[in-house]
């Protein structure tokens, strides 16, 4: 470890696993615990699909995201990277959708409350897309680093792909 607290590039380790990882397991099938190899990591982090009817620019905004985050086997803070790029992917297709549905311009904030008035975002979630929002501006203004755990990253882009994909499971006609 280095005076960070994560790895520090250089030409000879820029493409080697992150010595971090070494400390997270699953247990295979067999009952045995065993290191996550990177295409274990991949296989999960390429799981999750939007729908066709996701605007493309922010398709190409999550799969940024999703890159990013497939290289944090080589450098384990670009999990939480990719984590805070999937917050802005959120409040680009809110925009989107607030767009698609009529809405005038308006904060974060008041995007999704409209959305939940309008019924679009079921009032039970509404907490969670609100929480998309408070973690978009603690990581737009950061007073210090933040590390995620690979399995906290993925499971955000698991459940953002999830709430992408109902918000435009209507096929609203959307501008890209």
């Amino acid at each position: 470890m280095t005076k960070f607290g994560f790895k520090e590039i250089t030409p000879s380790n820029w493409l080697e696993r992150d010595e971090v990882l070494k400390g997270f397991v699953a247990m295979s099938p067999d009952g045995h615990f065993h290191t996550i190899t990177g295409e274990e990591y991949l296989r999960h982090i390429l799981k999750p699909r939007l729908l066709e009817s996701v605007p493309t620019d922010v398709q190409a905004l999550f799969e940024v995201a999703r890159g990013g985050m497939a290289y944090g086997y080589f450098f384990y803070p670009l999990y939480t990277l990719a984590a805070e790029q999937l917050f802005r992917v959120v409040e680009a297709a809110v925009a989107h959708r607030c767009k698609a549905s009529g809405m005038p311009r308006g904060t974060f904030e008041k995007r999704v409350d409209w959305l939940v008035e309008g019924g679009v975002i079921p009032r039970a979630e509404s907490a969670r897309w609100h929480a998309a929002r408070d973690l978009r501006n603690a990581a737009s203004h950061p007073k210090r680093q933040m590390i995620l755990t690979p399995g906290n990253a993925i499971g955000m882009l698991e459940r953002i792909a999830d709430d992408l994909n109902s918000l435009f499971s209507d096929g609203l006609a959307h501008s890209d």
